[in-house]
């Protein structure tokens, strides 16, 4: 069982602290048993009746291949108690009933094929909703993670291909078990020790296939990395947002070579993989081959010293090849359902981890009033890729309906304040409290659904405009005025009103009937879904670094009148923009280093009046020539 508390006690456990590696991905044989029993459990949660039928036309083809040895066992026994070719219908019966037989082992057969197939999209949709699910819900922190990139990348790739092999393997694995058992038992009649003897040859092959398949996985665990490299290297070769530059510097043969390379070194991973698999595999072979001369030899010493008749050394034989091919099946499938579940088990441990981590937080109600104040205290926060902190010992305080602005040079740690600020990030140490109560270990969630976030970086959603809008507070999509209304508020409602198909239009153009947005655009669409959502506390980063002046002014007219009973967060480096603030805060290597008005600022002659000057020069330069 994992623990979901961190060494600290405080907050959540990251996903690296819980999976340590060689402890909660520990993949041997002592495993197995769990990782089937998973696997089961995974196909009947997402399709149990499916699951039930499949089984059941298992057991109905095995239970027919059983018949089948016995009805020619009495076929045979009446054609060879007499001299005479006996009357036809004298056999009728037993070949009729062979023949129906026949037919039902065939349907059963294709019937499950088709099962399958249902099945595994089933189970598809079922782990990638699960996917979904965790990488909706964990830490913004993790995205940071080299780790849990890793992690997500096998959970996502598994959740997509996996649960075909898993409902085949489970399939196969129900025929196969019930075949070698029902037609085991036929033949247990017939003479135990050839049964016995077939069924020695399972264990080695069943041993020898779980070698191989933990090859296949270090394989593919070795490689993940590297897939997520040449994966990203793709996507900067074939997507638009990088195209223009690719062709501009004329990158495209380096970046393809560098993808190449690490093709070409998963090429020589993989062939060293399947020469070892390859030899396991030649060996089983050989085991089997094996067993089932000696078995028929034994059969042939048994006819010519009288112990078996003819007739039941001729089913016997038949019962052997069937046997024999069931336990390969057996063995197969059971390959199959440990590779598949071997590999799952990285979709598993991925769901348990947020499941437990998230067991872990303490609940709270959410507040039934905004917050009256929240404060920083001592707060600090580290990247997982820096040494450095982005923030150091920063306190402060926001209070209901107050315009706090942020300025500094790039790299100074306002965005990283503002995804603290709303509940995006946990501090690395010191605290945040609502309301004097410390949020530490607790849900964020609160905090989050009180707060309205622009970026810089915003999104574009290849949906329609109304979704667009709407996706800050998705719950009341269908308000359609109240879309148009915020928009309107954004100067957004007039270029998407006189788009094909107005709000019910799809924007971006990745798809068929897409329209696409200029930059700016795009960027009053995100400051639509802000006016949307109505939060009581609006951060907004850079809101206006895609519009003209002109625009602008109007937006930040709009933001002044949003403002009103609202908190408001703005960080931007045009100072013209945040002078009115009721307080600015100039952050410097990641510290607060100044805070009063612009007023109080400039009297000081510090950082801030160093840094509006500079700006104010150049528009003064600008003007004078």
């Amino acid at each position: 069982m994992v623990d979901p508390q961190p060494p600290s006690g405080r907050g959540r456990a990251t996903i690296d602290e819980i999976l340590r590696p060689g402890e909660a991905q520990q993949r041997d044989l002592r495993r197995l048993p769990t990782l089937i029993r998973q696997a089961f459990q995974l196909v009947w949660q997402a399709a149990r009746r499916g699951l039930v039928v499949a089984a059941a036309l298992q057991l109905l083809a095995a239970l027919s291949l059983a018949g089948q040895l016995l009805v020619m066992r009495q076929l045979l026994d009446t054609v060879g108690g007499t001299d005479q070719l006996p009357d036809l219908t004298t056999i009728l019966p037993e070949l009729m009933l062979f023949g129906v037989l026949l037919l039902v082992v065939a349907v059963a057969t294709l019937a499950q094929a088709e099962q399958q197939r249902t099945l595994g999209l089933q189970v598809q949709k079922y782990t990638t909703a699960q996917v979904i699910e965790v990488a909706t819900h964990v830490d913004l922190i993790d995205f940071d993670r080299p780790g849990f990139y890793d992690r997500l990348q096998r959970a996502s790739v598994n959740a997509g291909i996996r649960p075909m092999q898993i409902a085949s393997g489970v399939i196969g694995f129900i025929g196969s078990i019930t075949a070698v058992v029902a037609v085991g038992a036929t033949l247990v009649v017939i003479e135990p020790v050839v049964a016995v003897l077939i069924l020695l040859g399972l264990g080695p092959t069943l041993y020898l296939n779980r070698l191989s398949t933990r090859a296949l996985h270090a394989h593919t665990v070795r490689q993940t990395p590297n897939d997520r490299r040449r994966a990203y290297l793709y996507s900067v070769l074939t997507r638009k947002e990088e195209a223009q530059e690719v062709r501009a510097f004329d990158s495209g043969g380096y970046l393809r070579g560098k993808h190449d390379e690490l093709f070409d070194a998963k090429l020589t991973d993989l062939r060293a993989t399947v020469r070892q698999r390859l030899q396991y595999g030649t060996v089983g072979a050989v085991v089997a081959a094996v067993i089932t001369i000696a078995t028929l030899l034994l059969l042939v010493a048994f006819v010519r010293s009288g112990r078996l008749s003819v007739s039941d050394a001729v089913v016997a034989v038949g019962a052997v090849v069937i046997v024999s091919g069931r336990v390969r099946a057996l063995s197969a499938s059971t390959s199959s359902l440990y590779e598949g579940a071997l590999f799952l088990s990285d979709f598993t441990d991925f769901v348990a981890v947020e499941q437990a981590r998230a067991g872990a937080q303490h609940t709270w109600p959410r507040p039934p009033e905004p917050f009256e104040r929240l404060e920083l205290e001592k707060v600090a926060f580290t990247y997982p890729s820096r040494a450095e902190p982005s923030l150091s010992d920063v306190s402060l305080t926001l209070r209901r309906g107050e315009v706090i602005a942020l300025v500094g040079e790039n790299g100074s740690g306002k965005t990283t304040l503002t995804k603290l600020l709303a509940g995006l990030y946990r501090p690395s140490q010191g605290a945040i409290r609502w309301d004097g109560r410390d949020l530490s270990g607790y849900d964020l969630a609160p905090l989050r659904e009180h707060t309205t976030v622009i970026f810089q970086d915003f999104a574009r959603y290849f949906l329609t405009a109304e979704e667009n809008v709407a996706i800050s507070r998705i719950q009341e999509v269908g308000d359609r005025e109240a879309v148009r209304r915020a928009a309107a508020s954004a100067g957004a409602d007039a270029f998407l009103s006189a788009l094909p198909g107005g709000y019910d239009s799809l924007l971006g153009p990745s798809f068929v009937g897409g329209s696409d947005l200029s930059l700016g655009q795009w960027q009053r669409v995100a400051l639509a879904r802000a006016y949307f959502r109505d939060a009581p506390m609006l951060i907004l980063d850079e809101p206006t670094a895609s519009l003209d002046p002109r625009g602008e002014y109007e937006i930040f007219q709009q933001v002044r009148r949003l403002a009103e009973g609202h908190t408001v967060v703005l960080v931007s480096h045009r100072f013209s923009s945040v002078r009115a603030a009721d307080r600015i805060l100039v952050l410097e290597g990641g510290r607060i280093v100044e805070e009063g008005a612009h007023e109080e600022l400039m009297a000081r002659g510090g950082l801030y009046a160093e840094l509006f000057e500079i700006q104010a020069q150049g528009y003064r330069g600008s003007t004078s020539s």
